[in-house]
């Protein structure tokens, strides 16, 4: 990273935060990650080119990285976050678990669910994970060339498995 955007980095740190926050809208909760995630994007880059290195020019290109990180889903932020944290909400909402304790930690509630996840056979594993990314119970039996009512069979299974052990630990 360049000497002149580090020391940017360092003395405006709040005000792209804020414009992170702008960026991020409704999630306020990722507006401390994308733009942290953004800084260490920018550290690994070995040569950043730009026409100058004034204050605006330096806003202007990190404000862009950090658009083009939240908007996009071929960004590395989205494989990297993004797409990670979807599939932890799918579970939850494909599992359909509820819980009477309103100050229960969601994050604790992901691990459990997870940890119930690992324990599952691999093949209802592998059939769980397709489905969560392909989001259909025929594209799963296409792509596997196991028959869909096979698949859904597994599929009921796999949701039944870990939405009992996962109550039973709440």
């Amino acid at each position: 990273m360049r000497k002149e955007i580090e020391c940017f980095i360092t003395t405006n740190y709040y005000e792209l935060l804020n414009i992170s926050k702008k960026i991020v809208k409704d999630n306020q909760q990722w507006a401390q990650d994308l733009l942290h995630f953004v800084i260490l994007e920018l550290y690994e880059k070995d040569d950043i080119k730009l026409h100058s290195f004034d204050k605006d020019t330096i806003k202007y290109y990190i404000t862009t990285i950090m658009r083009l990180n939240w908007y996009s889903k071929t960004s590395q932020w989205y494989y990297k976050v993004m797409r990670e944290h979807k599939v932890h909400v799918e579970l939850k909402d494909y599992l359909n678990i509820s819980y009477q304790d309103e100050k229960f930690e969601t994050e604790l509630l992901f691990e459990i669910m997870e940890t119930e996840y690992t324990e599952l056979s691999w093949f209802h594993k592998s059939i769980l994970d397709m489905y969560l990314m392909l989001n259909s119970v025929s594209d799963v039996s296409e792509h596997t060339g196991v028959p869909y009512n096979t698949v859904k069979r597994y599929l009921i299974q796999a949701r039944k498995q870990v939405k009992e052990n996962t109550l039973k630990k709440i």
